[in-house]
Formats: structure tokens, C-alpha cells, sequence
């Protein structure tokens, strides 16, 4: 998936990258309790392909991956500070 941010940067990031990085409460954990993806090292081939992307509101997206899996909203603002360009980690070690 590529999104091309206002002052034309952009950003592309995997499937697998993006499934791992899940925020859902399934998949982080809640209540103290770790996330499905803490317990895991691999996660199927259908996990990690996007099957569709849908805006939600203007702040985030949520992404449904061909296993069906599509609770996870990934805020905009989490997506840029995921973006993983050589400029973006050059911002970040400067910091």
C-alpha cells in the first residue's frame, strides 16, 4: 500500500508490515492481557495480504486482510510514524 501524504512525501508499506503492526485490542491486547500477535512468530500467507482499505472518518484507515481479520484502525498519524524511507529514519535518528 502507497499513500501519498500533503507536501507529496510518500510512504509504501507490506502487508506483512502492516498485519504485524495491527493495533486492534485482539491483536495488542487488553485488561493486562497480551495481544494474539504477542504469541505468535508467523502468521499465515492470507494474514498478511490487504484485501480492501476503507477511510474512516479523516483520521484513519481500516485495512481487512484476506484471512478476514479487519478490526484494526490505523490512525494516519500512526501510519506516517510508520513510514520507513530513508528521509523518515534519518528524521528519527536525528531526534
Amino acid at each position: 500500500m502507497v499513500i501519498e501524504w500533503e507536501g507529496g512525501h510518500r510512504s509504501s508499506y507490506s502487508g506483512e508490515r502492516l498485519r504485524w503492526a495491527c493495533p486492534c485490542a485482539e491483536c495488542r491486547g487488553e485488561a493486562g492481557a497480551p495481544g494474539r500477535l504477542a504469541r505468535l512468530k508467523n502468521l499465515e500467507p492470507t494474514e498478511l495480504r490487504v484485501q480492501n482499505v476503507v477511510l474512516v472518518g479523516q483520521y484513519a484507515l481500516q485495512i481487512a486482510f484476506d484471512s478476514g481479520h479487519s478490526t484494526g484502525l490505523y490512525t494516519f498519524t500512526m501510519l506516517r510514524t510508520m513510514c520507513d524511507c530513508t528521509e523518515c529514519q534519518a528524521r528519527r535518528s536525528a531526534s
